[in-house]
C-alpha cells in the first residue's frame, strides 16, 4: 500500500513538473511575442519620425529657393516620400496647372525673377 502511495505521489510530481514546464514555455513564448511586438512598434515609430523629418527638410529646401522656377524644378526632381502611393490624378486646379506651365515655359525668367539683395 505504501509503494502504491509513493508511486502515485511520484506520478503526481512528474505531472506537476510537466505542467510547470509547459506553463513556463507558454510564458516564455508570450514574453518573446511581446518583445517582438514592442520592437516592431519602435521601428514603426522611427520610420514615421524619419519620414516626417525628411519631408519637413525637403519642404524647407523648396521654400528657400531664390526663384519659384527653381522651387518647382527642385520639387519635380526630388524623389517623393512614397512613390508607390502617388495618386495618378492631377491634384492641381486648372489655374494652378496653367501657372506651373507658365513658369516652366518661361525661358527669360521674367515672371519669376526676384531681387533678394535687400533681404
Amino acid at each position: 500500500m505504501i509503494k502504491i502511495k509513493e508511486a502515485f505521489r511520484e506520478a503526481e510530481n512528474r505531472r506537476r513538473i510537466e505542467v510547470e514546464k509547459q506553463q513556463l514555455e507558454r510564458h516564455n513564448q508570450l514574453i518573446g511575442q511581446l518583445k517582438a511586438a514592442e520592437a516592431r512598434n519602435r521601428i514603426r515609430l522611427l520610420r514615421i519620425r524619419y519620414n516626417n523629418v525628411r519631408s519637413s527638410e525637403l519642404e524647407q529646401m523648396v521654400t528657400y529657393q531664390p526663384t519659384s522656377l527653381r522651387a518647382v524644378r527642385l520639387q519635380a526632381l526630388v524623389p517623393q516620400h512614397n512613390p508607390h502611393q502617388l495618386s495618378k490624378q492631377d491634384v492641381l486646379l486648372k489655374n494652378e496647372r496653367q501657372r506651373v506651365e507658365e513658369l516652366i515655359d518661361d525661358n527669360t525668367l521674367s515672371t519669376v525673377k526676384r531681387d533678394l539683395t535687400c533681404i
